[in-house]
């Protein structure tokens, strides 16, 4: 990574600190993109992602300026695929396989 790119996504970081909500920085392809962690998803946001809603996702768990860019880029299911595994691994959560059903 670059001077540039870590100046600026420090320059994001500081940025989302400073509007109130936590954000972490996930990236796809060039850009960056503010996220809430995962942990911190309503069950509402999840609801909008299992129904296929991915711009009102967007716009529930990024930061507006990002989802207006995310969903203006159209990432291919691959991409998003990716995007997610990384959230989730800046989350400081994974996205492996649950355990089954208990007894």
């Amino acid at each position: 990574m670059t001077d540039t790119n870590t100046e600026a996504l420090e320059s994001q970081a500081a940025e989302a600190e400073a509007d109130g909500q936590e954000y972490v920085l996930v990236a796809m392809g060039e850009d960056t993109y503010r996220v809430i962690p995962q942990k911190q998803w309503r069950i509402s946001f999840l609801r909008h992602l299992n129904e296929g809603d991915f711009e009102e996702w967007a716009n529930c768990v990024m930061h507006p300026e990002d989802a207006e860019r995310f969903i203006a880029v159209d990432p291919t299911l691959d991409e998003f695929k990716d995007f997610s595994k990384a959230a989730a691994k800046a989350s400081g959560d994974g996205l492996g396989k649950s355990s089954g059903r208990r007894r």
